[in-house]
């Protein structure tokens, strides 16, 4: 089995490490796909030199928690509303996700993608049928970065 989703939709769902590895061997085709990274808020975004050549490009910071605790925040509504808008503008494209750890975070991400391009946003069927996210070994969907996304206006 593979280490990361690949497949029609998805380049891949990765971590930032092998994110900037495949990267730096120009391992990534690129052509008519799109890039969403996110980054610990105490982490700084890739310079551009680190996402040129992709179609599109979204980078974003937020924790991989569910609930605030202290100064460390989920996902918000903006942020969300951002990865809602950027997913519809793209659903043409294969997308390329990564977060820290490349389980959690991103994982939550792919699933909205799966959820707005192959059940046009209808998240009961999502949830019934099928997903190559949620059935993969690899990951597990902070459930939060998904409804906050599924939920955006």
């Amino acid at each position: 089995m593979s280490q990361y989703l690949h497949n029609e939709l998805f380049e891949g769902i990765l971590s930032k490490a092998e994110y900037l590895s495949l990267y730096d061997s120009n391992s990534i085709p690129k052509d008519n796909v799109v890039l969403i990274a996110i980054h610990e808020p105490d982490d700084t975004i890739h310079p551009p030199e680190k996402v040129e050549g992709f179609n599109d490009v979204l980078q974003m910071q937020f924790w991989d928690i569910e609930e605030a605790i202290g100064r460390y925040k989920p996902l918000d509504e903006i942020q969300a509303k951002e990865l809602r808008d950027f997913i519809e503008k793209n659903k043409d494209k294969k997308f390329l996700i990564h977060c820290a750890a490349g389980i959690s975070r991103s994982a939550g991400v792919g699933c909205a993608v799966e959820c707005i391009v192959n059940y046009n946003s209808d998240t009961y069927s999502y949830k019934t049928g099928h997903s190559d996210i949620k059935s993969h070994w690899r990951y597990s969907p902070n459930p939060v970065v998904f409804y906050k996304i599924m939920g955006a206006k």
